[in-house]
């Protein structure tokens, strides 16, 4: 009979299984944090072309609009927003390769699901219902499925992945046309200090400047 017992104690599920999992405390925490620092991998796939780019960078974000996300391979290239602009510089782009930079409305930013998750602005339960919940047990991850409960443009599906901290380490983007986008964040810190001209950006001399305040 011991064996038995113990046998069926073995069969139940891990304690911090799906039911266990509080979306509420996911964003909290990161609507909580003042700032934001990791390391990137970014991985897009193209429907149309069935490819994968793979980049590799580094992301920067301080309350309440202020971002610096820079990739440093296999192209490197920075955005930078202060709240109010918000700059994209490709160092190889533009007039015979001197450099391009766009600037835009820092409005922009704000529409982009991967920084309202990780400022804490999109209010997880108003903006999406929770389709799936699953415990990854080997690593104490938790999966969480969500959709837009409005149309979001061509946003289709969101898949979180969580450790046991409540920190996110994965965030994964699908569209109605079949391209996805899945960014595993690496290094995390929240509350990080930063120095203010990180969030600034002035276009070397000789690039190209377009300018887009729509």
């Amino acid at each position: 009979m011991k064996f038995l017992i113990y046998t069926l104690l073995c069969l139940i599920p891990n304690a911090r299984a799906e039911d266990s999992f509080s979306i509420k405390r996911l964003e909290a925490k990161y609507k909580s944090a003042k700032s934001l620092e990791a390391d990137f991998v970014q991985e897009v796939f193209q429907a149309t072309l069935a490819k994968v780019k793979t980049s590799k960078g580094n992301i920067r974000l301080r309350k309440p609009g202020s971002v610096r996300w820079e990739i440093y391979e296999p192209e490197a290239s920075i955005m930078v927003s202060n709240g109010r602009k918000l700059w994209y510089y490709t160092p190889n782009a533009g007039t015979k390769g001197k450099g391009q930079v766009i600037e835009r409305s820092a409005n922009e930013l704000s529409k982009q699901p991967l920084f309202q998750i990780l400022t804490g602005t999109s209010g997880l339960e108003k903006a999406f219902t929770v389709v799936k919940t699953e415990a990854k047990e080997e690593k104490e991850l938790t999966e969480v499925t969500l959709k837009p409960k409005q149309s979001s443009g061509p946003l289709e599906l969101v898949r979180l992945t969580v450790d046991d901290k409540y920190l996110i380490s994965e965030v994964f983007l699908k569209n109605t046309t079949g391209n996805t986008t899945k960014i595993s964040l690496l290094n995390q810190h929240l509350d990080a200090t930063f120095p203010a001209v990180l969030f600034n950006f002035v276009p070397p001399a000789g690039v190209d400047v377009i300018k887009n305040q729509d």
